[in-house]
């Protein structure tokens, strides 16, 4: 015969199993072992279905239904008694199953002697029509050599392979591709002829046919040609290298060949004779269930985890309907075959590559060139094809003799080649499926029933004795049980049991716990039904009898006095039962644990019978629970809404029933007259509340008129604290005190990841170290993103500065820096932490998968359950709360957040940052934090509230002080275009608002809010702001072209005119107008405007002359924009307010790290560009401040009749007063300014407000020195007069700190900077070079602060 294509050999050696000496024992449903009807403890007819390869003892004889027993006047079996060989089971369309089986040399994942796969398979009536047992022991298709027609129809012969499968398989040339090692194979025999059947099938020796069965078929799997075999699932030891192979070469998905003429084995050969290549199709059934099995021990036919054997859960499939035959195949194989073992050492010249080398592969090239003749033989060398193993090889394998020849060492090694890799195999007698009642549609079925035979445990091993199975069975409430068992009357008589010899009767009753024997009493009764709540349920009472006495009564008259343990009518001990018994589909309706036992096998030292069935509350599945939550989580939204609507509904004034938050199914439900009425009357109750309001901020600012408040002095240090000595030794080292923050973060981040690494050091899967760097990476991000709000809380900074003056190594003085160091230590242990996680999930999902235990009796870890999950799998776990994707959406809304908050993305520096929105992208994407904050709480709630409780704290209180601040209309006064796109604003002084120097404001238009430091002085009667507004800008350039363009061009009366952009200087005035009954404020620009038939209908207006602005609307929410521009606080409707109509609001002040110069008698202020604003206002108050001190000393030492009197006292008080007014008000002994720009254009900015602060009683306090850094032609410079310093080029700031320094030794000196980081860095570095350590006896000191804008 033609030899099978290389491809096609390769395609075997991969369905190749492994196959060494060991058994297999199907226990339920029962597994035959080829008995039938035996007497005895041993099979009389090995040979009678299959190849079981098993010990003779093993196997259970077929069920018998006779009535009361199949048995003779001598208790002896007879098998012509009515019921004889008739106790089949039958099992329900869609109900569960439960497949039990030993394993005498263990199996699963990880074993570390022997490689091996579990096929579970069946074969139905479809397959073959005449499926059946058979009643007598004679083998499968008659007793000759070979099998024939008329035998094999005989119904007293067992029969399940097809006759026409056999006779192909013994006709069809073996595949010689494969594995034989040194077996002699007969040649005669077909695909009969194999290396663990090396004498064939029935050619040379009949008594060696196994029924119908193909050997080359039962060897191999998944098989190269048709078989009537259905594929269930597959357990094995490599479940990632072998499932993806065996579940797509099953024939349940995959078609199978076969040649017209039976002789050949491949399509070349058979189209090569003539003959024609034929598929048979697919059977069209899902792929079988492929993982890695149980780890059991070897040399042991015993439980594998947790007291409980090997099992697997088949549902029954919805179309197998019939008669039904289920195999069980057990192949392993020794580790001796493995590439570079050994016995298959890598050799030069013999080496194979690629997947060649896996002994998964190893085919005919390996066999002996010689077979048969190598038993014994002393095993040195290799022939030119290397030969893993010999039969019985004989060698001086410790090299313990003194030379080659030397024989007094010799060793044998028990090597069976046909058994060095070995199939064993198990059958149940069939059973009946059948099709599911009418009202058990939907439900779940679990099959309930009895495993093991009569006698000891010497006798019946290496089966096992009586047990209900399953076991400790848990099911949800509402599950069907289908509660059935059978057993053989056929037993040997002399084995040890209970009752009549030789049969077995199981029955059931309840007991109170698994440790009693005592049944409980009908009143007590829970199994079936409440008999404490419902005692009178005739279903249930019925149960318990029927299940307890069997029927015996509708069978035999019972005899309550006879103690015959063999006498039929003891129905004491159940003789008078049948061993078949259906109970029928049992609903579990009574929540709880149920024991319960049988009184006849239940023998307490020789035999326990008991079990226990938990009944649990409905259990949903996975995506029921979600539809669940979610369907919950929409009712709980509907209720909440539908009472806010009835709220808004009864209380019109409050903020549900404003215009934005007003549910729209009033809308619909109210008539329109009603909810009119109701609109009305809230706008009653919101002008009533606005007067309310008026008259309670008015109060409020007199108050704050008449106030005082001590200003802050900074103390020169008097001793060495703890925390002073700390920072000596870091500023020896170079580092100063934010940088000293920063390395105290970093350490604090490395100990708190420590303690998460240590804390879960051998939690992770297979302790992977991935696993705890991971967790110290979460416990890092935890610590950060509990702080990374905390900067960002303007209130609580403001108040922290008010009440106290804290150094300039307190973070919280450099709020965005430190945030930025907070989001960059985030990023880093956020990056550890998901590439932790991205390790630990990949060696999960490349570890094998793990048999699942649905009845929880193994009570696998949780290592054993997620073993080989996918990555989907993995993160869409619900049992973990799907940490995977909420930590999937987190980062990219972590990195969102990063890649917006980019200077480039911030700024809209280019054409994509600005193509999406620049700025405002930012601000929506952070605004994003609360949702963040949620799903970092249900990504890992255990651990994470514990590090929000206090920072939750903190933003609580922040929003309460936020709350409390006003948000204000502003009345704009004037909007001054300076040059270089800068504009600035000046606005009246809102009722109520008192800030300090140094600080900002947030201006809110167009529903955008944004910081600006003011310039003004707290002493002045308004506030300004300037701010820089280039057209790269979007919010500050759009701000500047409405004040400065569009809104003067509509208040003209050209706004459809194209206008040129506006130059600089300009000064355009502004007034203040307000709505009648309303109070939105807006401002408009002083010009003449177009007569007023022309300006369409806009409004009537009432212009306000020195009107104070009122609070927020009563809601204290915005409201919807109208197309004027303003989007802030409004109850205004689309068309009420003029064109030109510009609407400000300002929230805050906010405090700010220019507000510590007060805390300083010497200050260095340095600004860079627009930088300049907050020193603009620092300086201004100065200037202010010192006249109001020249005028309350002027005013207080005025001469008079009483002063002269006085005589020499007069001095000492007019110091003492003078002393009083200094502390009073507060204003530094020296200020040392420096602006540094790039052109001339922008000291014109506040050249005026330099120009009032160097002269006048400040003269003296403030030093101005300008740096121009920019190109400039010399003929464009001018002298400002303010300046005492003008200079071309950047600042030397070392001499310039060595020149104060020597100005002020001893001194405590501030140094302030709002400007560039760059600027910030050298500064710094300044700061520490040129301070004296802490504790030096007249030590000088710079502490440096700077503000980012």
């Amino acid at each position: 015969m033609p030899a099978m294509s290389f491809h096609r050999i390769m395609t075997v050696l991969v369905a190749t199993s492994w196959f060494a000496l060991a058994d297999m024992y199907l226990n339920n449903p029962r597994g035959s072992n080829n008995k039938l009807r035996e007497q005895s403890n041993n099979v009389q007819n090995a040979n009678r279905l299959f190849d079981s390869q098993n010990n003779a003892a093993s196997g259970y004889q077929i069920g018998d239904d006779c009535k009361p027993a199949c048995k003779d006047e001598n208790n002896n079996y007879n098998v012509n008694v009515e019921g004889a060989t008739k106790g089949t089971m039958k099992y329900y369309q869609g109900s569960e199953l439960y497949i039990e089986w030993h394993l005498q040399h263990g199996c699963g994942v990880g074993h570390p002697n022997l490689k091996c796969q579990i096929i579970l398979q069946y074969m139905s009536e479809a397959d073959n029509p005449s499926l059946r047992d058979g009643t007598d022991q004679d083998s499968a298709g008659g007793d000759g050599e070979d099998p024939t027609e008329d035998e094999t129809a005989e119904v007293s012969r067992g029969y399940h392979e097809p006759l026409d499968f056999y006779q192909i398989c013994i006709q069809r040339e073996r595949n010689r591709g494969l594995y034989t090692a040194d077996q002699q194979i007969e040649a005669n025999g077909g695909a009969t002829s194999t290396r663990q059947n090396p004498n064939g099938n029935g050619r040379r020796r009949g008594n060696q046919r196994h029924g119908l069965e193909c050997p080359e078929e039962r060897d191999y799997y998944p098989y190269w040609h048709p078989t009537p075999w259905h594929d269930i699932a597959i357990l094995t030891d490599e479940p990632q290298a072998r499932c993806e192979y065996y579940r797509m070469e099953s024939q349940n998905v995959m078609a199978k060949g076969y040649c017209s003429l039976p002789e050949y084995n491949n399509a070349d050969a058979c189209a090569g004779n003539g003959g024609e290549w034929k598929m048979q199709d697919a059977y069209n059934e899902p792929p079988p269930e492929c993982t890695g099995g149980i780890t059991s021990r070897d040399n042991h036919n015993g439980n594998v985890k947790n007291g409980h054997p090997h099992y697997y859960v088949w549902k029954i499939p919805e179309f197998l309907k019939g008669r039904v035959v289920l195999r069980i195949r057990y192949n392993i194989s020794t580790g001796d075959f493995g590439y570079g073992s050994l016995a298959n050492p890598v050799e030069e010249g013999a080496q194979l590559t690629g997947v060649k080398a896996d002994s998964f592969f190893l085919d005919a090239k390996f066999n002996d060139p010689n077979p048969g003749n190598r038993r014994r033989r002393t095993f040195s060398g290799r022939p030119s094809v290397p030969v893993p193993l010999a039969q019985d090889p004989v060698a001086d394998w410790l090299k313990l003799g003194e030379t080659a020849q030397d024989t007094s060492r010799l060793l044998q090694l028990q090597v069976n080649t046909n058994q060095f890799g070995r199939t064993f195999e198990d059958r149940t007698h069939s059973f009946i499926v059948m099709e599911r009642p009418a009202d058990a549609m939907g439900k779940r079925i679990v099959n309930f029933n009895v495993r093991g035979r009569r006698g000891n445990i010497v006798q019946v091993y290496p089966s096992v004795e009586y047990d209900f199975v399953p076991q400790d069975l848990v099911v949800e409430q509402g599950t069907l049980l289908h509660f059935q068992w059978t057993g053989s009357d056929a037993n040997n008589n002399n084995n040890a049991g209970n009752g009549r010899a030789g049969t077995d009767r199981s029955n059931l009753v309840q007991v109170q716990a698994r440790a009693e024997t005592i049944p409980l009493s009908l009143e007590s009764h829970t199994l079936f039904f409440d008999a404490k709540n419902d005692p009178n349920n005739a279903e249930g009472r019925s149960l318990v009898d029927r299940f307890a006495y069997l029927d015996q009564n509708k069978i035999v008259t019972c005899d309550p006095d006879t103690n015959d343990q063999n006498s039929e009518t003891n129905c004491k001990q159940l003789n008078g039962a049948s061993a078949y018994f259906d109970g029928g589909l049992v609903e579990m309706k009574v929540t709880g644990t149920h024991h319960f036992a049988s009184t006849r096998n239940n023998d307490f030292t020789n035999r326990s019978h008991k079990s226990s069935i938990t009944v649990t509350g409905i259990a949903l599945e996975v995506y029921e629970n979600i539809a669940l939550g979610v369907g919950c989580f929409c009712a709980l939204v509907l209720v909440i809404y539908l009472c806010a609507a009835i709220h808004a509904c009864r209380r019109p004034g409050s903020w549900l029933f404003s215009r934005r938050y007003r549910p729209r199914i009033l809308g619909w439900v109210l008539r329109r007259e009603t909810l009119d009425r109701l609109v009305e009357q809230r706008r009653q109750l919101v002008a009533q509340q606005r007067r309310d309001w008026a008259k309670k901020a008015n109060g409020h600012a007199a108050d704050e008129e008449g106030g005082t408040e001590k200003a802050e002095v900074a103390l020169p240090d008097e001793h060495l604290t703890w925390s002073q000595s700390i920072k000596r030794c870091f500023r020896k080292c170079g580092f100063g005190e934010q940088q000293l923050t920063t390395l105290m973060f970093a350490v604090l981040n490395v100990l708190v990841f420590t303690i998460g690494f240590l804390s879960n050091l051998s939690g992770g899967f297979k302790k992977s170290w991935a696993f705890p760097i991971a967790k110290g990476g979460g416990y890092a991000m935890d610590l950060n993103f509990a702080l990374l709000v905390l900067p960002t809380l303007k209130s609580l900074q403001t108040t922290i500065r008010r009440v106290g003056s804290s150094r300039e190594w307190v973070p919280i003085d450099d709020p965005i820096n430190f945030h930025i160091v907070i989001a960059s230590f985030t990023m880093i242990s956020s990056a550890i932490h998901i590439a932790g996680h991205c390790v630990h999930m990949y060696l999960i999902r490349s570890s094998p998968t793990i048999q699942s235990d649905p009845f929880q009796l193994w009570n696998l870890s949780s290592e054993e359950k997620m073993s080989g999950m996918t990555l989907w799998q993995q993160v869409l776990n619900v049992q973990i709360r799907c940490a995977g994707l909420t930590g999937i959406i987190l980062t990219f809304m972590m990195v969102a957040i990063l890649l917006t908050a980019l200077n480039c993305s911030r700024r809209g520096t280019n054409c994509l940052t600005r193509r999406f929105a620049g700025f405002n992208l930012f601000w929506r994407v952070h605004m994003s934090w609360k949702l963040l904050y949620v799903l970092l709480l249900l990504h890992a709630p255990a651990r994470l509230w514990i590090w929000f409780f206090f920072p939750a704290m903190f933003v609580i209180v922040d929003r309460l002080l936020l709350a409390n601040n006003q948000s204000l209309y502003l009345s704009l006064r004037s909007v001054k275009l300076l040059p270089r796109d800068v504009i600035g604003l000046t606005f009246e002084l809102p009722q109520g608002f008192a800030y300090q120097a140094g600080q900002y404001i947030l201006l809110g238009w167009k529903g955008e809010w944004h910081p600006f430091t003011l310039t003004s002085a707290p002493e002045e009667n308004c506030i300004s702001v300037h701010i820089r507004a280039p057209n790269t800008l979007d919010w500050c350039s759009a701000l500047r072209k409405r004040l400065t363009q569009e809104s003067p061009a509509q208040a003209a009366g050209n706004a459809d005119e194209k206008q040129k952009p506006p130059k600089a200087p300009l000064i355009i005035e502004y007034s203040q107008r307000t709505l009648p009954n309303c109070p939105v404020v807006y401002n408009v620009p002083k010009v003449q405007k177009m007569p007023k038939g022309d300006q369409g209908d806009v409004a009537d207006v009432t212009e306000l002359e020195g009107a104070r602005t009122s609070r927020r609307h009563l809601t204290g929410k915005a409201v919807e924009a109208v197309r004027s521009g303003e989007t802030m606080v409004s109850r205004v409707r689309p068309g009420m307010l003029p064109p030109e109509a510009v609407v400000l609001q300002v929230t805050g002040p906010f405090g700010a790290p220019a507000q510590k110069v007060w805390g300083f008698d010497t200050l260095m202020v340095v600004g860079a560009g627009i930088g300049v604003t907050p020193f603009a206002s620092i300086l201004r108050s100065v200037q202010l401040r010192s006249k109001q001190r020249e005028t309350i000393m002027s005013a207080a030492t005025k001469p008079s009749a009483w002063r002269n009197m006085m005589g020499s006292e007069q001095q000492e008080s007019r110091d003492s007063l003078q002393r009083l007014v200094d502390d009073l008000v507060v204003v530094p002994n020296k200020i040392y300014f420096y602006w540094i720009c790039r052109g001339q254009e922008e000291f014109d900015w506040f050249c005026d407000l330099l120009s009032d602060a160097a002269t006048g009683p400040a003269a003296g306090i403030v030093d101005i020195t300008l740096f121009l850094t920019g190109e400039i032609e010399l003929s464009q410079v001018k002298k400002l007069p303010c300046a005492s310093g003008q200079f071309f080029g950047r600042p030397n700031w070392g001499r310039i700190f060595k020149q104060n320094r020597e100005k002020h030794q001893g001194e405590h000196i501030g140094v302030f900077l709002c400007g560039s980081p760059i600027i910030g860095e050298e500064l710094s570095r300044q700061s520490i070079k040129n301070s004296d350590l802490i504790g030096t006896p007249g030590a000088t000191r710079f502490s440096f602060f700077k503000e980012h804008f």
